[in-house]
């Protein structure tokens, strides 16, 4: 499963070029959701026991910009099995991880 957070009202622009900043603040409340509502589609995700693997999820109001999480549709590129395959790969590249390595072993009773 997967989640994203929608539009957010975070640090991340904190470093915004000025000519960009006091737009930003001015429309910020009118386009953004609070971070804690930003965190809740990760949460629902990752506890909800109704959640299986291969869904996604986001924030539920047009856009998926801001609202309260619920199941939404992922982009086709994210469907593609080559680019999942580079992903994977490049990730145990730059991490030096062998994610396989990490799949729990069944135990035998």
């Amino acid at each position: 499963m997967a989640a994203h957070p929608g539009v957010s009202n975070t640090e991340l622009a904190r470093n915004t070029p000025a000519a960009l900043r006091a737009p930003i603040t001015w429309l910020a409340p009118l386009l953004t959701q609070k971070a804690e509502m930003g965190a809740l589609p990760t949460l629902r995700a990752a506890t909800d026991p109704a959640v299986t693997g291969g869904q996604y999820y986001g924030p539920g109001n047009r856009g998926e910009i801001r609202g309260y999480p619920k199941l939404v549709a992922s982009s086709p590129d994210s469907h593609d099995q080559a680019a999942q395959q580079r992903l994977w790969t490049v990730s145990e590249e730059l991490t030096g991880v062998t994610f396989s390595a990490l799949t729990p072993q069944r135990r035998d009773s």
